[in-house]
């Protein structure tokens, strides 16, 4: 079974579902499938990544062909990724894989891949990363609702399987209406061996792992650690802030926390990936993750198999299946009730949770389980061939 994958971006800075797509491709090889990427050379903030452009690289063992994409001078313009080779390559050879994978909406190299695939009765999942979410798609919503009606839902409904991390995800998105079948499976996640273990002497150690951007509602657990140091003084404790974000944006967050006095307890370690990511993780007592809204929660499984218990806003997607395994916490996402949870996690996460953490990331959440899941979806998607829409 051949199958390619199209995404505007695999770089790092892009979050989850860029790093995800590359992993998912590599353990898809792993099962036997034939799996290669199709992307751009966008590297995040309007750079480009340093890969060759026009012929195959291998990249962390997947087959990976990168192709320019156009520096519009407008951010909008830009997020787009319009892609001029794309579709031209698409018709040369996109007959050469049995079935598309999609990942993403709401960009050139997304949409084109799914209108050549209609076109050309090339069977394609879509993996909506969350874009179909009701947060997401008041993000923008004029632009984003005139898209999807002139151009995603086609192509959208044309699709052999939407692919949705969580049920919640598929909840949102069924009230858009849609009727394309819906493939309900969760990312995966690795740690690397030999990981550290925390230590056990004060300070305790929260950390906040993730892209700095308003819907991750780091203010709000800036303000709620500006409480916990008001009603509980003599606690000692450190956040560190590992990603990256706009830098007026950064700079407000600075400045937030100096403003509520608990800036001299943040350590801002930029945006980190790879081993010294994983070490950050494991390195922490709890992971926190106050977001107003994630599909899934790439980072919060992270800190599963890194050992790491996940406090988490209801938002989370995951986050009701981590606390029912007692594996974490859930608080909303506002000051008050999260201080309060904070001033409980001071003792350190209870007895069991910890290994809890590591069984469900082991579990629920392997590559090598998922990967044969997907290849089997693959193939239901190829028995039911649609002929070409024109």
């Amino acid at each position: 079974m051949k199958v390619l994958h199209v995404i505007p971006s695999i770089s790092p800075l892009r979050g989850g579902p860029s790093v995800a797509a590359l992993e998912m491709t590599a353990a898809l090889r792993q099962v036997g499938v034939e799996a290669s990427i199709l992307t751009t050379n966008d590297h995040g903030s309007g750079s480009r990544s340093d890969l060759p452009i026009g012929r195959w690289t291998d990249v962390d063992s997947v087959p990976v062909l990168m192709l320019g994409r156009w520096a519009a001078p407008v951010v909008a313009l830009r997020d787009f990724a319009f892609t001029p080779g794309l579709a031209r390559w698409l018709r040369t050879h996109g007959n050469e894989f049995d079935l598309l994978h999609v990942h993403a909406l709401f960009s050139y190299p997304s949409t084109a891949a799914m209108a050549f695939a209609r076109g050309a009765g090339l069977p394609y999942v879509v993996s909506t990363i969350g874009q179909l979410c009701v947060w997401s798609l008041q993000q923008g919503p004029r632009r984003k609702h005139l898209y999807l009606r002139l151009l995603e839902r086609t192509n959208l409904e044309g699709a052999a399987a939407l692919h949705f991390t969580t049920t919640a995800e598929q909840e949102e998105a069924r009230q858009l209406g849609l009727t394309a079948p819906g493939l309900v499976l969760p990312l995966g996640v690795k740690a690397p061996l030999g990981l550290p273990m925390p230590e056990a002497a004060p300070p305790v150690r929260f950390l906040f792992l993730s892209r700095l951007h308003p819907k991750k509602r780091l203010e709000v657990l800036l303000d709620a650690l500006a409480l916990v140091q008001a009603r509980a003084p003599g606690a000692s404790w450190q956040l560190a802030i590992a990603g990256d974000g706009e830098a007026d944006y950064m700079a407000a967050l600075r400045r937030r926390a100096d403003d509520l006095g608990v800036g001299d307890r943040c350590r801002w370690l930029g945006f980190l990936e790879g081993q010294v990511k994983w070490e950050a993780l494991a390195k922490a007592h709890w992971f926190v993750l106050p977001s107003a809204s994630e599909n899934f929660g790439i980072a919060a499984i992270e800190a599963l198999a890194a050992g790491t218990p996940p406090i988490l806003s209801p938002e989370v997607a995951i986050a009701e299946q981590i606390q029912a395994a007692g594996a974490g916490w859930v608080v909303p996402g506002q000051a008050e009730p999260l201080a309060e949870r904070l001033i409980a996690a001071l003792a350190g996460p209870p007895a069991g949770m910890v290994a809890a953490a590591r069984q469900l990331a082991a579990e629920a959440f392997s590559w090598e389980v998922i990967a044969a899941k997907l290849k089997a979806a693959y193939g239901e998607s190829l028995q039911a061939r649609r002929r070409p829409l024109l």
